[in-house]
């Protein structure tokens, strides 16, 4: 979703409004900015980076439940315990930690299907601390490849490793990729309040939900502090 070329001559918001239209997505021309330079709170590279890596690798546990993969069910587990990052994880993601380590959880597959979206959370952290490389987040009109992310992390045998490939977006980018993001959630739902779905274009509207939950808890939005109880 980069709009750098742009970012000197126009706004944040007229910027946005330009790249949604270009992909087809209607907006809403009185939507202000999510947030700005002045007020925003955007979180220390180290704390984004373990409550990204906690979120993508239960909702991947999550993933192997509904998918009856073991095999990836221990790994992540494996991962978790690796990183010293159990005691990072929230509420909702210990059950599906503990569950991974000794079955101590129960977790029905309707509840793990819903989890594993929390991959979508995580995305816009794992953006901007620079684990997409060189790659800004994909549109969202399908779910995020996250291959290359896991073998990154599976290949590190500590937390300090992982944070060796931190390369922190700025603010500016941040503030961004949030603006267009909060404008793609309200797209989505006009799309669905008014049974219109050619208003969000090809946006997958569960993909676009939880990566605006990301981006919110990421830049300190009122009502984003608790990971597990964002409200939009």
């Amino acid at each position: 979703m980069s709009m750098a070329n742009t970012r000197k001559a126009l706004s944040r918001k007229r910027r946005s409004e330009n790249f949604l239209i270009r992909n087809g997505v209607k907006i809403d021309p009185n939507f202000p900015e999510i947030m700005n330079e002045k007020n925003a709170s955007i979180k220390a590279p180290e704390e984004a980076v373990r409550r990204a890596v906690c979120a993508f690798l239960t909702a991947r546990i999550a993933a192997g439940i509904y998918a009856e993969d073991s095999e990836a069910i221990r790994l992540c587990a494996d991962i978790i315990d690796r990183l010293d990052l159990v005691n990072e994880l929230t509420g909702d993601e210990r059950k599906y930690f503990e569950l991974a380590v000794s079955a101590a959880a129960c977790v029905s597959v309707d509840e793990a299907e819903q989890f594993h979206w929390r991959t979508e959370m995580s995305m816009p952290l794992l953006w901007a601390c620079g684990f997409l490389g060189e790659h800004d987040l994909a549109f969202p009109a399908e779910e995020s490849y996250t291959e290359g992310i896991f073998k990154t992390l599976s290949g590190c045998k500590s937390f300090s490793e992982v944070m060796s490939y931190v390369k922190m977006h700025t603010d500016a980018e941040i503030l961004d990729n949030a603006d267009v993001c909060s404008r793609m959630q309200r797209a989505c739902m006009e799309a669905h309040n008014k049974n219109r779905p050619a208003i969000c274009g090809d946006l997958m509207a569960d993909v676009v939900r939880e990566q605006l939950k990301g981006f919110c808890w990421l830049v300190g939005l009122t009502g984003a502090e608790d990971w597990d109880k964002i409200d939009l």
